[in-house]
């Protein structure tokens, strides 16, 4: 229900985008994307073991390193290479794991950078996470799915 939510919401756009799947796990979020017509999907997980069913399941839908790349490592350390590389994605997605307000600290590492990386940063979360004050971000929509919140961010300034 919920990524079936997402892709509602983003569905206008979504066709020919670039985009990334933070915390990617099985790769489910980015793969749905390229079903749904992105153009290409960046990947980035940590967990080695993780990995191999993501690997598997792109492999298993047919889908090559041409629409697909996978970075193995740190989603913060990813950030702030992004960041600092001047990258740029139309849609950024992180599904965090709920512990330890990890949401929260997604959302402040973008607020951090200060440079617009990506033209919808959508983070999916249980903890309620807040802007700070002065951000560069403004939330454009938010959605509750009972104890699961989908929100939708903008970058303020242009790129």
């Amino acid at each position: 229900i919920v990524r079936g939510s997402i892709f509602d919401t983003i569905s206008p756009e979504i066709k020919g985008a670039t985009f990334c799947d933070l915390f990617a796990g099985s790769g489910a979020v980015g793969i749905e994307a390229l079903s749904r017509g992105a153009q290409k999907v960046t990947f980035v997980e940590q967990d080695r073991r993780v990995l191999r069913a993501l690997r598997s399941n792109l492999s298993k839908c047919g889908i090559g390193r041409d629409r697909a790349e996978v970075k193995i490592g740190d989603v913060f350390r990813f950030i702030n290479r992004i960041t600092r590389k001047g990258e740029f994605y139309d849609f950024i997605f992180a599904d965090p794991p709920y512990t330890a307000n990890v949401a929260q600290k997604v959302l402040s590492a973008f607020e951090a950078a200060g440079k617009q990386v990506c033209e919808t940063l959508i983070i999916e979360h249980g903890e309620p996470i807040y802007l700070s004050e002065n951000t560069c971000y403004e939330l454009r929509q938010a959605k509750k799915f009972g104890q699961i919140q989908v929100s939708y961010f903008s970058f303020k300034g242009g790129r």
